[in-house]
């Protein structure tokens, strides 16, 4: 997972990690769990992101996945 674009990506929309968690339905330290790694964002949690954060496939690719699959 690529945190920094991720912490970008919500900068440029102004979005607070309490909003995030809030759309996603998970406590503040659930999203620190997933956010460094200890834990991983379920499909579900992810297309709430992808649509809160108005992500691309390409922009989803580089934050949640370390590299292309073919």
């Amino acid at each position: 997972m690529n945190t920094l674009k991720l912490k970008a990506k919500m900068i440029l929309l102004n979005k607070s990690i309490d909003e995030m968690c809030a759309a996603l339905g998970i406590s503040r330290s659930a999203w620190f769990r997933k956010t460094t790694g200890v834990s991983q964002f379920t499909q579900s949690e992810i297309c709430a992101m992808r649509n809160e954060l108005d992500l691309d496939d390409h922009e989803t690719a580089q934050i949640f996945f370390n590299s292309m699959v073919s």
